[in-house]
C-alpha cells in the first residue's frame, strides 16, 4: 500500500510541472510589422570606444536583431556558428546582425571567438531590451529566441517570435525575399 501511495505521489509531483508548461503562449506584445523598432544602446566594439544606438543604423543598414537564450547552448552554438560562416551573405544584403542575450559581455566575447561569429553581441543582463521586444523567456531569466529585421528607416519589416531556431539557410532565404520587394 505504501509503495502504491509513493508511486501516486511521485507521478503527481512529476505531472504538475509538466502541465504548467502546457499553458498557452500569451499575446504577442512585440513590435508589429511597420512599427518603429525600440531603440537601445550598443556597446562600442572595443573597451573605451563610445557606444552607439540602434537608431544610428538608420539611413545606412538593415539590422537583424537575434535574441537568444544563452551562449554555448546547443541551438545558439549552431545558430551563431552558421551565421559566422554566412556572414558575407548577410552583409551582401546590407544587414548588420546583433545577437542579444542575458549573458555577461565576457561570456559573449568567448562565445563569439569559440564559434567564429562575426556579428556584434549585446549583453542584456537586466532583460530591458528583451522586454521592449517581448522577448523575455517564460522563466524571466533569459531571452527567448526571437528575430526582428529593422529596415534603414528604423521600422520592423519582418519578425519571428515563436521561440524557434530558424536554420541559417531558411533565414537567408526569408530575408532575401524581403530584399527583392
Amino acid at each position: 500500500m505504501k509503495i502504491k501511495l509513493f508511486i501516486a505521489v511521485l507521478a503527481l509531483a512529476i505531472a504538475i510541472p509538466a502541465f504548467g508548461q502546457l499553458t498557452a503562449a500569451g499575446p504577442d506584445n512585440s513590435p508589429k510589422i511597420g512599427d518603429a523598432a525600440p531603440d537601445f544602446q550598443i556597446p562600442g566594439p572595443q573597451r573605451g570606444a563610445p557606444p552607439s544606438n540602434l537608431k544610428d543604423f538608420q539611413g545606412k543598414k538593415k539590422v537583424l536583431l537575434m535574441f537568444f537564450p544563452g551562449a554555448f547552448t546547443p541551438g545558439c552554438t549552431t545558430e551563431f556558428t552558421e551565421a559566422g560562416q554566412n556572414f558575407d551573405k548577410f552583409t551582401a544584403m546590407n544587414i548588420e546582425m546583433i545577437g542579444i542575450s542575458a549573458d555577461l559581455p565576457g561570456a559573449q566575447g568567448k562565445f563569439k571567438e569559440t564559434v567564429g561569429a562575426k556579428n556584434t553581441f549585446v549583453s542584456d543582463r537586466s532583460l530591458g531590451i528583451a522586454q521592449k521586444y517581448d522577448a523575455v523567456a517564460a522563466n524571466g531569466n533569459a531571452a527567448k529566441r526571437s528575430y526582428f529585421l529593422v529596415d534603414e528607416t528604423g521600422k520592423v519589416v519582418w519578425k519571428s517570435t515563436n521561440n524557434s531556431l530558424i536554420p541559417t539557410d531558411k533565414l537567408l532565404g526569408d530575408l532575401g525575399q524581403l530584399a527583392k520587394k
